[in-house]
């Protein structure tokens, strides 16, 4: 039976009994290693796909936008960035479910799981509904960030279509935590690779008026988006239903007790990722006052990059279930080595795609960015992303190792320091004191990706996560 049809028990990832830990002359992994990659790569490759799925939609949507201009382009990108520093927050909150649930699945206390599974989804519903409303009339954000009027009236466009689209997707992360939890990663990709199709039919309707419906531009790119949403929750509801003879799926009213631990633990991974995607969002703001074309150019090279990033994203996922569920059983041992060969995956990955990035610029550039100028200042800042690919997929996968141990805190700090306290001001500095503009801006953020790689990476390695034992909610 394959994964996607049974829940996982969780795999140990040490060796067996008895058996020896060194590595047979002239293999370069031990037996425990090699157990834990195998095991590692069967739940990451689901979720990356998942993962580059959903950045596919992100793509599919520039293209679409692109032939329109670069306000257009511009517009959909900065109100990207905003939609995603209010969503991700929520986001962060409800990712406590990851250690939660593979902790309490990992335990063999399987009652607990859907329990904490509509803990979350109240939490998605109501947040969900508050921050979707934020999404309403939003061009006043837009002004107050500076940026020009054509530029910001396509932005508030998209940022208003994406209003109803807010609730599906927090929705849709209680699910992928519910089944990746139990170690079920297949069924959520499937979903997403359909998702990609149902996206792709959704803008040229709404964006370029197919099928004689009216021509909505920004505004059908967002209406699409939320779209392609609910179709996904509809469709991964109809897949957990096949659970309700083996868990108990029945609705639970709000527990106040565990939604406030599931803030607990949540919010500093919501604070983080709010961080993170903060100082991609200011970086696009400060690009938006270099013009519209050079904000067009950033939002290129950096849904280019996100979708390199997908992939640590994917593993990260993966690290957090690995580390908590042998957390859970009560080896952290296995959860050290498990986080250890996770940022070797991520680091070995994003190596490789720095490399294509270094070498394919103008050839990636060419396929998104609509004008001759828009293409030619992308290229210069994908070669400026490769330099930052190894670091990012470290800090990443730290972060979800860091994650499934239960300790949110200290990446949380981690990545205000690194991000706010040393790669924002230096790239703001670069941009416009030294005059190089946007690739000023890229430079600060490669520099905050290797603060927070070593950062991040330093603070699982050096282990004080062992102290906090299993978390509870």
């Amino acid at each position: 039976m394959s994964v996607a049809e049974s829940p996982a028990a969780p795999t140990p990832a040490s060796a067996p009994p008895g058996s020896s830990p060194e590595p047979p002359r002239g293999a370069l992994l031990s037996p425990a290693v090699r157990q834990e990659l195998r095991a590692t790569l069967e739940l990451a490759w689901p979720v990356v796909v998942t993962q580059l799925g959903t950045m596919a939609m992100s793509l599919v949507d520039i293209a679409m936008v692109a032939p329109l201009g670069a306000d257009a382009l511009a517009g959909v990108g900065i109100g990207s960035s905003i939609h995603w520093m209010f969503a991700t927050l929520l986001f962060g909150v409800l990712l406590a479910l990851d250690p939660l649930i593979s902790q309490a699945w990992g335990a063999g206390e399987h009652e607990r799981v859907p329990i904490l599974a509509w803990q979350g989804t109240w939490i998605a519903i109501f947040g969900g509904a508050v921050v979707g409303l934020l999404h309403l009339n939003g061009r006043w954000i837009f002004t107050l960030l500076d940026q020009p009027d054509a530029v910001a009236d396509q932005a508030a466009a998209y940022f208003g279509g994406m209003a109803g689209g807010v609730m599906p997707f927090l929705l849709f992360v209680v699910g992928r935590s519910l089944l990746g939890g139990m170690g079920i990663t297949r069924p959520v990709m499937v979903v997403t690779l359909l998702a990609n199709g149902v996206n792709a039919l959704a803008d040229w309707v709404l964006i370029r008026g197919a099928f004689g419906a009216p021509k909505l531009g920004a505004l059908g790119a967002g209406l699409a988006t939320t779209t392609t949403r609910w179709a996904m929750v509809v469709a991964l509801l109809l897949y957990l239903l096949r659970f309700r003879q083996r868990l108990d799926l029945r609705p639970r009213r709000p527990d106040a007790a565990r939604i406030a631990r599931i803030f607990r633990i949540g919010m500093p991974i919501g604070l983080q990722n709010a961080a993170e995607f903060g100082v991609f969002a200011a970086a696009g703001t400060f690009a938006g006052w270099l013009g519209a074309e050079a904000l067009a150019a950033h939002q290129v090279a950096l849904n280019l990059a996100a979708f390199a990033f997908m992939v640590p994203v994917g593993v990260s996922v993966a690290a957090a279930i690995r580390v908590g569920q042998a957390i859970g059983a009560g080896a952290p041992d296995d959860a050290a080595r498990a986080g250890k060969v996770a940022m070797a995956l991520g680091a070995a990955f994003m190596a490789a795609t720095g490399l294509v990035f270094l070498s394919f610029p103008g050839l990636l550039a060419e396929r998104f960015g609509g004008e001759p100028e828009v293409i030619a200042r992308a290229t210069d800042l994908l070669r400026i992303a490769a330099a930052f690919q190894v670091a990012d997929g470290i800090q990443v996968v730290a972060s979800g190792a860091l994650r499934g141990a239960g300790d949110t805190r200290t990446a949380m700090v981690a990545n205000l320091i690194a991000h706010w306290c040393f790669g924002l001001p230096f790239g703001y500095a670069l941009a416009f004191w030294a005059g190089l503009g946007a690739k000023g801006l890229w430079w600060g953020l490669t520099g905050s990706l290797i603060v927070a790689a070593a950062l991040l990476a330093g603070l699982f390695l050096r282990g004080g996560w062992r102290r906090l034992g299993r978390v509870h909610a």
